[in-house]
Order: C-alpha cells, then sequence, then structure tokens
C-alpha cells in the first residue's frame, strides 16, 4: 500500500480537528457582545484594587465574563508574582462552578465542597484553571450571571474575597436589573 504525501495532510489535518475542533468551525463562529459591559468591569477592577489599597494589599485583579474569559485584569504595584494567575484562576472557578452549586462566593463554594461527600479533592482534579480559595465573587445583573472578579494578593484569601464583594456592591447599581 502505497501513501501518498497528500493522505499524510489528509490524515494530519483529521487528527488536529479531533483534537481542536475550532479548527474546523471557526469560520462558523459568530461573536457576541458580553452582558458585563466592558466600563463596569474596569470600575470593578479599580475599585478591589483600591479597597484593598486602603489596607496596604497590593493585589492583582481578575474580572471574567460568564465563558470565564478575561474582561480586565490588573496586577497594583508590587503584588505577588503569582497573584495575578490566581486571581484569574478564582474568577474562572466561581463563574464555572458557583452555578453550579448555587453559591456566589469562593468562600461559599469552598466551604459546600469541603463539607460534600464528592470532597474538594475530586472536584479540583478536573481542571488546572481551577483554584478553590476564598476570593472570588460572580457578578450578577438581577438573578442573571454576568462574569465574576477574582482577587488575590492580600495576606489571607478571605481579605481577597471582602474587596472583591466591595467591587461587586460598588458596580451593582451601573448594572441593568435582569430576572
Amino acid at each position: 500500500m502505497k501513501i501518498r504525501n497528500f493522505d499524510i495532510v489528509i490524515a494530519i489535518a483529521f487528527g488536529i480537528s479531533i483534537f481542536n475542533p475550532l479548527i474546523l468551525v471557526r469560520a462558523e463562529t459568530t461573536v457576541v457582545n458580553s452582558a458585563l459591559p466592558l466600563t463596569v468591569s474596569m470600575d470593578a477592577l479599580n475599585e478591589a484594587i483600591r479597597v484593598c489599597g486602603e489596607k496596604s494589599y497590593k493585589v492583582a485583579v481578575a474580572v471574567v465574563d460568564t465563558d470565564g474569559v478575561i474582561k480586565v485584569q490588573a496586577r497594583s504595584d508590587g503584588s505577588p508574582i503569582h497573584s495575578q494567575r490566581f486571581s484569574f484562576r478564582k474568577a474562572y472557578t466561581i463563574v464555572s462552578m458557583g452555578p453550579e452549586f448555587g453559591v456566589d462566593t469562593a468562600s461559599a463554594l469552598v466551604k459546600l465542597l469541603s463539607n460534600s461527600p464528592m470532597g474538594l479533592a475530586n472536584v479540583a482534579s478536573g481542571s488546572t484553571d481551577l483554584l478553590f480559595l476564598p476570593g472570588a465573587v460572580l457578578i450578577k445583573s438581577g438573578n442573571t450571571i454576568i462574569g465574576a472578579i477574582g482577587v488575590s494578593g492580600a495576606p489571607l484569601s478571605s481579605e481577597d474575597e471582602i474587596c472583591a464583594q466591595a467591587a461587586v456592591t460598588k458596580i451593582a447599581p451601573l448594572l441593568k436589573k435582569g430576572d
């Protein structure tokens, strides 16, 4: 059986498409506007940094949409090097797992899963982006989840979450009330 170059190219393309279906459907994908406005995301980020800064905490903040995609992210001067990645992972975790478990904060999610028969370790083993630490809060418009904010860098993760909650409280009046 003689293998031609064309056959190899087709096999490689097929193999890539199995592992990355976006390659084949990219042309059909449409972009939709997020329900979380960029300006509001920036206001939340700035408020979290301000509130933590008042306590002399040097933090990083990430605001994500409902798909876990970063809307804005910043790292205050002098914040720990790992805090930028952790802020994203905290926001990603609450926006992806919070609705599944009916909780709005990372601390509530950690508490619920720690007391769950399935255990926190079993849930956490599924993704390298999940980070089960306090420090993130869902952003809602009415009862509709439109994103999340994660904060990292305070001495305690519970302090990160206080800054995140302050940011969500500050932007609440700016959000259109949904369901």
